[in-house]
């Protein structure tokens, strides 16, 4: 446990701005009796009711940020002993320093104690599911870094081992809703490490399982490879199978909460892209020319047909192709990015 984790009393807590036990019962409102109990009991956050903490955070200068940062501070430690005991170290100055949420950072130590494990369960499954969405998906990218000083871990090899066996045991699973997202979410992180996979996108039995696992692979390939064929192939494949045009439909919008995540992979009939095309303008800035290949050739188009507004964007979006265009060396995305740019002009 490290120093800035131990549990400290309430009359620690209280000790510098000179409250004795009854000032502190005073303003919360609480018996002082009840304040004794706790006052030098440094486990004393184990042994209050919800309504007795509540009065103290708001009564008491330091007691609701203590509160906060011991319960994630005593996770923390619990979650790296965890991950130790199974080969994988935690850098605590990438974990303090990252900008994503402290509790994103901590379920995703969680979930990666539970992939290096090695249970394809039904628990495993629903937790890793969780992790569909923008932030959390920052996480576990974090997780999964393998750059030095940014990553969660010293070394995640480990964990794109155990990664990768776990994945076609959740395949193997009966049809599971959880188990189709965990294993897209799954397959995405390692490819983005471990970059393009070989052979025909093309997997045996067109399902939901199969059509969401290439999805996840080839997000990740693309990110990592940069392989503007591959971007080209995963297309041709959308406009042959219908099932992947249907879940590469759903997913931006249920990644970014513009509509819930439904277990029948639907959308609404009627659907504003809001926080899509704010995703969508931040992508197509940040990453490389293969990814923007596959954002105006496939996915953008899909999305105006579900909403022609773009979440009010439009405008904004025919610049940000047309700009991003005029940078890309490989000739096949300048010309996607132009024939898109004069479509969104004549729409804005």
């Amino acid at each position: 446990m490290t120093a800035d984790s131990e549990p400290k009393s309430l009359s620690e807590i209280t000790r510098d701005m000179g409250f004795n036990m009854s000032d502190v019962a005073a303003f919360s409102g609480l018996d002082e009796s009840t304040v004794c109990r706790l006052w030098d009991n440094p486990e004393w956050l184990d042994r209050i009711t919800g309504r007795s903490l509540q009065n103290l955070m708001s009564s008491v200068p330091g007691i609701a940020e203590y509160s906060a940062a011991h319960s994630l501070h005593r996770r923390r430690d619990a979650l790296m002993t965890a991950l130790d005991r199974e080969g994988l170290s935690v850098d605590p100055g990438a974990l303090e320093g990252s900008d994503v949420a402290q509790p994103h950072l901590l379920n995703a130590l969680e979930a990666a104690v539970l992939i290096v494990r090695g249970q394809a369960n039904q628990r495993v499954s629903s937790y890793i599911a969780r992790f569909w969405g923008r932030d959390q998906d920052r996480a576990l990218e974090t997780l999964y870094s393998n750059e030095p000083g940014t990553g969660l871990l010293d070394d995640p090899h480990r964990l794109f081992e155990a990664s990768i066996d776990l994945a076609p045991r959740l395949n193997r699973k009966t049809y599971s809703f959880h188990s189709i997202l965990a294993l897209n979410i799954l397959t995405h992180q390692v490819s983005k490490v471990m970059g393009t996979p070989e052979g025909d996108l093309g997997l045996e039995a067109a399902g939901r399982r199969s059509a969401f696992m290439m999805r996840g692979v080839v997000m990740g390939s693309l990110i990592s490879s940069g392989d503007v064929e591959l971007a080209e192939r995963y297309r041709r494949e959308l406009e042959t199978t219908p099932v992947y045009a249907a879940l590469e439909e759903w997913s931006f919008p249920t990644y970014t909460r513009d509509s819930r995540i439904s277990s029948d992979f639907t959308l609404p009939n009627s659907l504003s892209l809001r926080n899509t095309a704010r995703e969508i303008l931040r992508e197509l800035a940040v990453y490389n020319d293969a990814y923007v290949y596959y954002l105006v050739s496939t996915y953008i188009p899909l999305a105006l047909r579900r909403d022609p507004a773009f979440g009010g964007r439009v405008a904004d979006l025919a610049v940000a192709v047309d700009r991003r265009g005029a940078g890309c060396e490989d000739g096949r995305v300048r010309h996607a990015c132009a024939a898109l740019a004069r479509r969104l002009r004549g729409m804005a």
